[in-house]
């Protein structure tokens, strides 16, 4: 069931609840106004009756009248309607009513259900009588029936009114109600098609902005997300990219060293090798063997390097640890101007080797980028760890740069999807370092200010054990 046929049933019952709790008491105030009316006529017709008891109770000669004889001339109040007035002799004959026996209701007489709704019951709905005694004898009875339904049947036909003037409003009600909330939803079609044409990777879709207020807060969240969705696609395209480069790069200097170095290696060993076969001196195979040796030391160099750059040895036969610490080693004896603070946990324990592996590449990577760009005198390297998670911090006192500005290069970018690709979090703080000797710069802020902006932190968290099944995700 959709929710403008749900929003239509809601309000078509409410209405119902409406006209129905309306009608209860509209029949309620009808069913007073009925019985108060028809007491009143009660009352003023037994007043009148008294009276006439008495003007008749000096005279006697009308009691032995005929049948046909008009005692108290009820006929002539044939028009209280309200009120059933009959007079019976000491016999308990019927001699005078108020009604003719043709008389009856229209046709338009009100349903049984209606009149029982009405439940005009109760003591002064009950008839009334009145003993007629003269001079101490009884000669009759003069009974008062209400009768009420012929005021129940002018309720009747105004409440027929009344129910046909609410079904014309709860149709009008609904009709309105169906186009309104039709028009309200009217823009559900357009986030559809917006989330279509997102689920076939056009994320260039938009929304307009709605008049509806939370049609609105919508648009602009969809907007939001297509905005993010499109720069990651953009991202992860421009990343693609560069991986594929840099495996290229990769490969033609793995293949650069190995026919430069390398293969003049094994030019020099053939050479040396054909001497010792066509030489006839002893001395002279001697000084060819020596040469090969030396040559042989230099390519198992050459591959030791080429294995380094592809794997570090020493993060498998070490541990993460004393790997770092060996990375940190050798990048202070490239960079001996900065000063260098480490703080690794000695016993990292069980880790996962994808953790292992790009917790060292992180390293590695800033290390190369302060050597590179960050121009820094301090760097302070920190590696704690608890039960589940291993945390690296690293900070530079270094001119810094802007996070929020998109890196064209690999470094960072690389970074943080190997780290996502973990499940893991990393933070970048950093701004850029002023020149407090550049007046134009100086008159920006104050010196306080100046020394607070500067240097880059970056605070990584990686789960110690990484599932396949998160590292793919």
């Amino acid at each position: 069931m959709s929710l403008q046929l749900k929003l239509n049933l809601m309000i078509t019952c409410l209405l119902l609840v409406l006209l129905s709790v309306s009608a209860f008491f509209v029949v309620k105030n009808a069913s007073e106004d009925v019985r108060a009316e028809v007491t009143s006529t009660a009352n003023l017709a037994l007043h009148l009756l008294d009276a006439e008891i008495l003007h008749y109770s000096s005279d006697f000669g009308w009691i032995n009248n005929g049948d046909g004889a008009s005692i108290f001339r009820l006929k002539e109040l044939g028009n209280i309607r309200h009120l059933k007035i009959e007079f019976y002799d000491i016999n308990g004959k019927l001699r005078e009513t108020n009604r003719n026996k043709k008389q009856a209701l229209e046709d338009n007489a009100p349903p049984k259900w209606f009149v029982n709704a009405m439940s005009l019951t109760g003591a002064e709905m009950q008839k009334q009588t009145r003993n007629i005694i003269l001079s101490g004898r009884y000669v009759g009875e003069l009974v008062v029936t209400p009768d009420p339904s012929y005021e129940i049947a002018e309720v009747w036909n105004d409440t027929v009114g009344l129910l046909g003037l609410a079904a014309l409003f709860f149709v009008l009600i609904n009709v309105l109600v169906y186009f309104a909330v039709k028009h309200t939803f009217k823009p559900v079609d357009r986030i559809l098609d917006a989330l279509t044409q997102m689920e076939q990777g056009r994320f260039s879709s938009r929304l307009p902005d709605f008049k509806q207020v939370e049609l609105d807060a919508i648009g602009k969240k969809f907007n939001s997300m297509a905005d993010t969705l499109q720069s990651s696609t953009q991202n992860n395209h421009r990343l693609t990219q560069q991986i594929i480069r840099l495996q290229e790069d990769e490969r033609k200097s793995l293949a650069r060293d190995i026919h430069d170095e390398i293969g003049q290696y094994l030019t020099a060993i053939h050479v040396d090798a054909s001497a010792i076969l066509n030489g006839r001196k002893l001395s002279v195979a001697k000084e060819s063997a020596h040469a090969i040796s030396s040559v042989t030391r230099q390519m198992m160099d050459m591959v030791h390097e080429i294995l380094q750059r592809l794997r570090p040895r020493a993060l498998d036969e070490l541990g993460l640890g004393l790997a770092l610490g060996e990375l940190i080693h050798h990048w202070r004896q490239r960079c001996r101007n900065v000063n260098i603070i480490q703080n690794i946990v000695s016993n990292i324990g069980p880790i996962d080797e994808a953790v292992s592996i790009t917790a060292y590449r992180v390293v590695q990577e800033c290390l190369t980028n302060i050597a590179k760009h960050a121009n820094a005198r301090r760097v302070t390297i920190n590696v704690k760890q608890d039960v589940q998670y291993l945390y690296l911090h690293i900070e530079d006192d270094g001119v810094g740069f802007d996070p929020t500005i998109t890196a064209q290069g690999f470094g960072l970018a690389g970074m943080k999807e190997r780290i996502q690709g973990l499940m893991g979090e990393m933070k970048i703080e950093s701004s850029k370092k002023y020149d407090t000797g550049n007046p134009d710069v100086a008159n920006q802020g104050t010196v306080s200010q100046v020394a607070i902006s500067q240097g880059t932190r970056i605070m990584i968290k990686l789960p110690k054990q990484a599932s396949m099944t998160e590292s793919v995700a």
